[in-house]
């Protein structure tokens, strides 16, 4: 039926499931289909019958085959995946940030991701640390297993103290506070901070789930003008004159979806007029472990006076390990303390125990280094392949995951949009990025995915068709 590799690293087991899913997907084992009996499949492929024992279960949980009783395992009706054909029937998938964030997130191999926000599968630090988990079982297993404190591990509150104060932000274990990820962060502060019709600063081009997440909070988004150098200062002042601000929100670093990154001049007079106009500043900072060299944060300024700081551990080590923070004057942690409580309960000792573990044991550094010295090289690869496909860039070339290129004003993006999606591509248009959708003829491209001919050659001939 198959043959196994006894050189691969993967396990048999693993082997065994791989290949079956893959008879069953290319339809060589079609729905009704029953498979060897397992002293049969033993046989035919080397292994033994405890080995297929085990590969048999594992495709009867994920729901490929099915066992009946004294006749064998057949392959069940049920698909494993929905397919893109089917996303496809969605309404406008990926035309609205809903859409966009549900593709991002889906499962689809043959999918060319240039418009997500994730790194590759085979560059996450959760992939190579398969062995973390099991030496973190073995030594601390009633405390993975045990509630976690809701306002976070004591350890791993720690860790993260440590590095700020290492950035330059003063914080202690009291400043902080866990979350699942930088999106219950904002979340959680969107609830304590604001009430329905309360003026909310963002920034255009900005962070999409984050505009669709405070609308759900019913307040205005009042959006301020992205530079190369950070927020435009006189429509930001003028913003503050003409709608009282609650909060600003800012990526100070690494901007997504333009990689550049704040000046100093420009945080200090955010500062200033935080200060003038009595508003908040919520520094989302889930990218700025990529930045190179010595780096000006918000919070490194301010003392955690008016700024509220949110980081994240998601998207570096691994979209699986939902861990974030949010580091902020004592009080208000407090507040998000209670607030968890009521929605969540506490956060996962498991997935925080792993992260402390990370960051103790020096993986994480090495890690980032990695990732800045790949980043580099690729965006420069990215930015040739896009430019000679007829995408535009500004002269700042920027940092990190994301480039924001423009493509000629006779393009018709969301129509290309929909065109990429047909071919497997996942393009994400600018107007997303935009509270007033203000960004028509701009994609955001992920360095790690743009650069592949497929995508190449579909945009140069939609600008040549246009």
């Amino acid at each position: 039926m198959f043959e196994l590799s006894r050189e691969s690293p993967v396990p048999l087991v693993e082997q065994i499931c791989e290949r079956l899913s893959q008879l069953v997907r290319d339809g060589q084992l079609s729905a009704g289909t029953r498979l060897p009996s397992i002293r049969r499949l033993a046989q035919q492929i080397g292994a033994s019958p405890f080995t297929v024992v085990d590969a048999y279960e594992r495709l009867v949980a994920r729901g490929l085959i099915e066992s009946r009783a004294g006749r064998g395992f057949f392959v069940t009706q049920r698909q494993l995946s929905v397919p893109l054909t089917a996303v496809e029937a969605l309404p406008d998938p990926a035309t609205d940030a809903l859409g966009l964030a549900r593709l991002t997130l889906a499962e689809c191999s043959d999918l060319i991701p240039a418009g997500s926000g994730f790194l590759p599968e085979n560059w996450l630090l959760e992939a190579s640390l398969g062995t973390e988990l099991g030496r973190l079982t073995k030594s601390r297993r009633a405390q993975m297993w045990l509630p976690c404190p809701p306002e976070g591990m004591g350890e791993l509150r720690e860790h993260i103290a440590a590095r700020l104060v290492h950035a330059g932000i003063a914080a202690s274990p009291a400043h902080l506070v866990t979350t699942y990820g930088a999106s219950q962060a904002f979340d959680l502060l969107a609830r304590i901070l604001f009430s329905p019709g309360d003026a909310v600063l963002v920034e255009d081009p900005g962070y999409f789930v984050l505009f669709e997440q405070l609308r759900a909070h019913h307040v205005r988004l009042i959006p301020v003008p992205r530079g190369a150098a950070g927020p435009d200062l006189a429509a930001l002042e003028a913003a503050c004159r003409a709608h009282r601000p609650r909060a600003f929100f800012m990526q100070t670093l690494l901007h997504n979806p333009t990689g550049t990154s704040a000046d100093a001049a420009h945080c200090h007079r955010i500062l200033s007029l935080a200060e003038q106009f009595g508003f908040a500043i919520v520094e989302d900072d889930v990218y700025g472990d990529l930045h190179e060299g010595p780096a000006v944060r918000l919070a490194q300024i301010d003392g955690l006076r008016h700024v509220i700081y949110v980081g994240s551990f998601t998207k570096l080590i691994g979209p699986s390990l939902r861990v974030g923070y949010v580091a902020a004057d004592p009080a208000l942690v407090a507040r998000l303390v209670e607030r968890k409580v009521l929605s969540v309960l506490s956060g996962s000792a498991l997935l925080e125990s792993f992260v402390a573990a990370v960051l103790a044991g020096g993986r994480y550094k090495r890690h980032l280094e990695r990732l800045r010295e790949r980043l580099q090289r690729l965006r420069t690869e990215a930015r040739t392949a896009l430019e000679s496909a007829g995408v535009g860039f500004e002269e700042v070339r920027g940092e990190g995951l994301f480039l924001w290129g423009r493509v000629p004003e006779h393009v018709r993006v969301e129509e290309m949009v929909r065109r990429a999606r047909r071919r497997s591509i996942l393009l994400a248009q600018g107007n997303l990025f935009s509270p007033e959708q203000a960004c028509g003829q701009w994609l955001r491209f992920n360095v790690c995915h743009s650069n592949r001919p497929p995508l190449i050659e579909f945009l140069r001939e939609q600008v040549r068709a246009a």
